[in-house]
């Protein structure tokens, strides 16, 4: 009862705001929150987090989670799940789990409950009350562009589903029936629902497949829901501008996060943004694509998540599985350093190898042997780790050089597999740089990069300056220090 009355209270919001009138638009220069640029996101697949698969497993990892230096912690879905067993209405991926449950996170029946595998409403809001207790805010992940055949939309809203022109209802590569967005009422039960979440503790969205919805639809969402909460924050599980323009604080960066993954990792590189291509064309990919947007726009980077982990992609070739820890280090420098929003997945923080596989559900037993290896985090692998997340997590949250300042690539190591940037604010200038190959490199920086030798490298290993300034890395060396000055981006190696 208690629930649904503050639902009750949403839905009276949301049908005062609509009657208002038209949705202003949000400005493409919409000041971000300051605690979101500062901000280190944890990403946490119930699933596979604890060998229980609940929230009161996972409420009890929370100190481990914000002891890693994280601000923001954002579930998958949670909410109630379809039991439809037409296997036709199955993704290509659940039935290949080997599972053999209808039962998958983004297949909605019930965008308002909590899927009673993890537990009960009130496990939800103990899991939320401790995490805010312990300083972190929460994002939920919003399916909006599908969800399950008996999903509860199609009895309070008749127009709930996309037809076909013979009537049939339409459904996404997933295999799953199309939201019709078109529809008020849809609308207008999607954005109750994502108030009663708000009201129940979340701070921000994941938007899964944001750029399947139309745009419209989010820059209502986020007005609304704006309303209500001003600094509420939408993630775009996408790259549309226009969307990032109009609703979003944060998008994708998958030509960053798929390139340089696909070129630390070999294995994976054929299904990434790497194939086949050098570190100086993978860069000159992401730099073309991130110049097409705002300078202000934030992005969401990774080396990981449940997509990349599970299986149907990166599986038995995830990178802390079949590479040495340096690896995912070096990787991890760039990302957290680089203007952006870094994400840490399930156990990355203590170099998890575990194969997990969010089909699997918690009764299952398969499924416990799937699930986060804690006990790296007593292995010097997964403490080296961990170290070092906790110190970049410290830079990116506590230096406005990392957090706020600008970002200008530099060229001169990509033909060694060496990336390097110069985070400016101010009178200050710090170049971080990060071999993300399995040999030495060493290489002449452009002149415009002056070095003090008097200055102490804020965070280094296998890095040597040379007394001729030439650049040397061990595999997968990486370094961050201040500067003396720094003049230009542009390439002027003699």
């Amino acid at each position: 009862m208690k629930t649904t009355s503050i639902k009750s209270r949403c839905c009276m919001l949301v049908a005062l705001a609509l009657a208002a009138g038209a949705i202003p638009s949000i400005a493409a220069d919409r000041p971000l929150p300051e605690w979101l640029k500062r901000a280190t996101v944890y990403q946490i697949v119930l699933r596979n987090f604890t060998r229980e698969g609940t929230f009161k497993a996972a409420e009890a990892m929370l100190p481990h989670v914000r002891s890693a230096g994280v601000d923001v912690v954002y579930l998958s879905p949670f909410v109630e799940m379809d039991t439809d067993m037409d296997k036709s209405g199955w993704s290509n991926a659940q039935k290949r789990s080997g599972f053999n449950s209808p039962k998958n996170p983004y297949r909605v029946m019930d965008f308002n409950k909590v899927d009673p595998e993890y537990g009960t409403f009130d496990d939800w809001m103990s899991f939320q009350k401790k995490a805010h207790a312990l300083g972190m805010k929460v994002f939920l992940d919003i399916v909006y562009v599908h969800c399950g055949p008996n999903c509860t939309i199609k009895d309070a809203v008749p127009d709930a589903f996309q037809r076909n022109e013979d009537g049939t209802v339409k459904t996404t590569r997933w295999k799953f029936p199309y939201v019709n967005i078109a529809s008020p009422a849809v609308r207008k039960y999607l954005i109750d629902s994502t108030l009663f979440w708000m009201a129940n503790g979340a701070d921000g969205f994941r938007c899964d497949s944001g750029d399947l919805v139309p745009v419209d639809f989010w820059e209502e969402l986020a007005h609304e829901c704006r309303k209500v909460k001003e600094d509420a924050v939408f993630i775009n599980e996408g790259a549309g501008i226009e969307a990032m323009q109009k609703a979003f604080d944060a998008n994708y960066g998958w030509p960053w996060s798929s390139g340089i993954r696909g070129f630390v990792n070999k294995k994976v590189a054929m299904r990434t943004h790497a194939k086949n291509k050098s570190l100086g064309e993978i860069m000159d990919r992401m730099r073309a694509s991130e110049a097409k947007y705002p300078a202000n726009t934030l992005r969401f980077v990774m080396m990981d998540n449940h997509d990349l982990a599970s299986p149907k992609t990166d599986g038995d070739d995830r990178f802390d599985r079949v590479l040495p820890v340096e690896a995912g280090n070096a990787a991890f420098v760039l990302m957290f350093l680089r203007r952006g929003l870094p994400l840490l997945y399930n156990g990355n923080e203590i170099a998890d190898p575990a194969l997990t596989d969010f089909f699997g559900p918690v009764g299952d037993w398969k499924r416990a042997w799937k699930t986060v290896d804690w006990g790296r985090a007593l292995q010097s692998d997964g403490q080296k780790r961990l170290s070092l997340i906790r110190r970049l997590a410290e830079l990116h949250h506590d230096d406005p050089v990392f957090w706020d300042g600008s970002q200008e690539w530099l060229k001169a190591g990509e033909g060694v597999n060496v990336v390097s940037f110069v985070r400016r604010q101010g009178n200050r200038a710090v170049f971080v740089a990060a071999n993300l190959g399995n040999t030495s490199a060493a290489y002449t920086p452009e002149t415009s990069v002056r070095f003090d030798d008097s200055m102490h490298p804020i965070l280094s290993e296998g890095f040597e300056r040379r007394a001729d300034g030439t650049l040397a890395f061990a595999p997968y060396g990486y370094v961050t220090v201040e500067l003396a000055g720094y003049e230009t981006a542009r390439d002027d190696r003699p």
